[in-house]
């Protein structure tokens, strides 16, 4: 069953990247305008949006299936069009926020149906009631929205799917070099240091060997959660494979790396389970420097997690 699900799960990846470039071949496309004129149309049918208009929208929402900048841009395209001050957007556990409220703002709330049963609200807010021409645009705009939605958000879902250790739901490596690289761009940018940790559980070996797999995979978890236990919530943690962790700290110095190391070595002193099988953790720690590549930053927290190994383990190195 699992290896069904992972060949499912790679033809789907396969088929979004082939459709990716179709739906990144047009982002310079301009938004339409209300003011364009429509030949052939009097006044009096001229409700809603022009076929050429709704087209043109249609088109916009076709240059990315990326779930953040789709919404994004139907934002944009609401606000160029109707009088909106912000928009929301709520499905599963999750909650996109557009804009910004405004006193009595004026409320409409409509669905994304998929199989008969909601699959997001929409709260739209405007600065002012809506004309019947304006509610019909809405209800246009909105219709057409949610098909290139459900398909940005089965979309995320792989992704997400993708960026994530099946066994302790912390991100992997992809998710790792995703996050990074991100961090990198915005320290370079603010001129702000970041963390990095790496971890490696001391004697995990000897509970495979002794205990087997299954147990081995018991005190994986309780460890992912010790970490978990141990981070800000604006940090980041991940696993490699086997017994290989690490964490990105952002707007972290050494200071505050050694403080959440301490935290998981408290943590991990905690956990019953941990100590039942007499699991300890080695740290090497490291900041963001300026010019850093990713490999070297990375490198120099590998060898001070070697150099705490050397030291007798369960301690923390900074390098």
């Amino acid at each position: 069953m699992y290896l069904q699900s992972k060949s499912s799960f790679y033809c789907q990846e396969k088929l979004l990247e082939q459709l990716n470039p179709f739906y990144d071949s047009n982002v310079n496309e301009p938004y339409f305008s209300l003011e364009e004129p429509e030949q052939g149309l009097d006044h009096a049918q001229n409700q809603g949006l022009t076929q050429t208009q709704l087209n043109k929208f249609i088109l916009k929402l076709l240059t990315t299936i990326d779930l953040p900048k789709l919404t994004k841009l139907y934002f944009q395209q609401l606000q160029n069009t109707l009088p909106m001050s912000e928009l929301k957007i709520q499905f599963e556990d999750n909650r996109l926020k557009f804009g910004r409220p405004v006193k009595n703002a004026h409320l409409k709330t409509l669905n994304c149906i998929q199989n008969n049963s909601p699959l997001a609200v929409m709260d739209y807010s405007f600065t002012q009631p809506l004309s019947l021409r304006d509610w019909q645009i809405l209800q246009q705009m909105h219709m057409n929205f949610c098909f290139p939605f459900r398909n940005a958000l089965e979309h995320h879902k792989i992704k997400q799917f993708a960026m994530k250790d099946f066994l302790t739901s912390l991100g992997n490596r992809a998710s790792y070099n995703d996050t990074i690289v991100r961090m990198a761009n915005h320290s370079r940018r603010r001129q702000q240091p970041f963390g990095l940790l790496v971890l490696d559980m001391d004697n995990f070996k000897q509970v495979n060997d002794a205990h087997g797999h299954q147990e081995g995979d018991k005190v994986l978890v309780a460890f992912a959660n010790t970490i978990l236990q141990s981070l800000r919530e604006s940090d980041f943690a991940f696993r490699f494979g086997g017994d290989e962790f690490c964490c990105l700290l952002p707007e972290a110095n050494n200071q505050t790396n050694n403080l959440i190391s301490e935290r998981v070595h408290h943590a991990i002193g905690s956990n019953l389970i941990l100590q039942q099988h007499k699991i300890s953790c080695s740290i090497g720690s490291t900041t963001y420097r300026q010019n850093d590549s990713h490999i070297g930053l990375f490198s120099r927290a590998d060898e001070a997690l070697y150099a705490a190994k050397q030291a007798g383990k369960n301690c923390i190195r900074t390098a």
